[in-house]
């Protein structure tokens, strides 16, 4: 038999207890369309991420005011908390990238339901604790990035952030609701990060980003 590379379910819960949900398979290894639940953390807010954020090979949890270091049985031990921010809001997802290139993860986010997109870098952590974050600004000035993609847009071997704002969310009722909308990628230029527009406009002239998308070769399909 050939290895099977199995994959679990990690829904964003806000509210409720964050769970890994795995596969049951019957006697004869086929799936049973039921699943196994294994709590992480006993309450989500809004916004999930993964990664290895401490370096140890494997991969954590990113919620809104911190982060699950992942024990050595992830679906089996116990996950340690780590409160050392406060997001608000976060998108779905927080991506984990090594951003500065110093060795250590960091992580960006956007505001899913207000304004802001930052990055965080990681200062003094790695494998051990005495870790602290510094926040830095990506694109302050507009709002509701809920989702993104980290992924070599151009080809030159460097991902991009592509990320853009979503329109209307929670029926009008969010900062910059109404705000022109756009899909937008970001170019990470040693310092800081460069902006460039792919669609901006207002609504019926352009596009946005919504809550999913896909970023795809098409000329590979």
């Amino acid at each position: 038999m050939g290895y099977r590379w199995e994959v679990e379910i990690v829904p964003n819960t806000p509210n409720d207890p964050l769970k890994i949900y795995r596969l049951i398979r019957d006697e004869n290894d086929n799936g049973t369309a039921r699943f196994e639940a294994y709590e992480v953390l006993g309450k989500n807010g809004h916004g999930l991420g993964f990664g290895d954020l401490n370096g140890d090979g494997r991969g954590d949890l990113i919620v809104h005011n911190g982060w699950a270091e992942a024990p050595e049985n992830a679906l089996g031990g116990e996950w340690r908390f780590h409160q050392e921010f406060e997001l608000g809001k976060a998108s779905v997802p927080i991506i984990v990238t090594d951003v500065n290139k110093d060795g250590l993860s960091d992580f960006i986010v956007g505001q899913g339901h207000g304004y802001g997109l930052d990055w965080y870098e990681q200062v003094g952590g790695g494998k051990n604790d005495g870790r602290s974050w510094i926040k830095h600004p990506i694109d302050p000035d507009n709002s509701q990035y809920h989702t993104m993609e980290w992924t070599d847009l151009d080809g030159d071997g460097e991902a991009e952030l592509i990320t853009g704002k979503r329109y209307r969310a929670h029926n009008g009722n969010d900062p910059g609701s109404n705000d022109p909308y756009g899909i937008y990628y970001y170019k990470w230029k040693g310092e800081g990060f460069t902006k460039e527009i792919i669609s901006h406009g207002v609504f019926g002239e352009t596009k946005g980003t919504g809550i999913y998308f896909e970023v795809v070769d098409q000329q590979r399909i």
